[in-house]
């Protein structure tokens, strides 16, 4: 949500500028108001197209990463499974996977590795009467490299995904997306949720009375006045939906 606020604010911050520049041309408040509006608009447009302007149809690896996470181990077994084709073995042993007959564990989270997942793994391993296997993890530390040089009778060797990445790129595997669509009513309902807070309702209170104690020292008074009214309008609609919720 964080970049929504940051749109919000460049919208507000491009209409102050804009209305201040508009406040010298001889026309009344409605008039600058609305013209101060469609300049808004068609800049924020033109920089919003600029911004998120697709570069290629390939997810970066970091929000490949991000995708592996949200979707799971059993997704991520399908994606090696698909990249195996017909040249590499594949078999799904539960708990790990095994590849031209090497083992991986797959580790498809946000933290990092735990010292007791570690030890599950070489229990795993031991059960399986496997010398060597590799964890191939979106999250590893130094901490727990040195921890499993602890196990001496089978090497556990950590691996990122990279190689996995650089593959899916090549053979056109990638998510064409990272995040399903939401629909728009439920996408209105979440930022409506998010937005007007208890919290923020005291902070538009606050902007509100700043502008008007303003609006007593400055000559763009009537802008100053119409701004305040517009965060008391963002205000009420907060601390209703906060008593709502309760």
């Amino acid at each position: 949500m964080a970049i929504i606020f940051d749109l919000i604010l460049m919208t507000l911050t491009i209409f102050v500028a804009t209305y201040v520049g508009v406040y010298f041309l001889p026309f009344n408040l409605p008039m600058r108001l609305i013209l101060s509006a469609l300049i808004t608009f068609a800049l924020t447009t033109f920089i919003g197209r600029i911004l998120f302007k697709p570069r290629d149809n390939k997810i970066s690896y970091r929000r490949f990463i991000t995708y592996l996470i949200w979707q799971g181990e059993g997704y991520t077994k399908q994606l090696l499974q698909s990249l195996c084709g017909n040249s590499h073995s594949f078999e799904d042993k539960g708990d790990y996977v095994l590849i031209d007959g090497k083992a991986v564990f797959l580790w498809t989270k946000y933290g990092a590795i735990s010292a007791d997942s570690l030890v599950r793994f070489y229990r795993i391993s031991k059960d399986n009467n496997l010398i060597s296997a590799h964890i191939l993890t979106t999250n590893g530390d130094k901490k727990t490299s040195a921890f499993i040089k602890n196990f001496g009778d089978i090497m556990l060797v950590y691996c990122n995904f990279k190689q996995v990445y650089k593959a899916a790129k090549k053979y056109d595997a990638l998510p064409t997306t990272t995040r399903d669509k939401i629909p728009l009513r439920q996408l209105l309902s979440m930022i409506f949720q998010t937005a007007f807070t208890r919290k923020n309702g005291f902070r538009f209170i606050g902007i509100s009375l700043l502008l008007l104690l303003i609006s007593f020292v400055t000559p763009f008074s009537s802008y100053y006045i119409v701004i305040a009214s517009v965060n008391l309008i963002f205000a009420i609609t907060c601390l209703i939906v906060s008593m709502r919720r309760e």
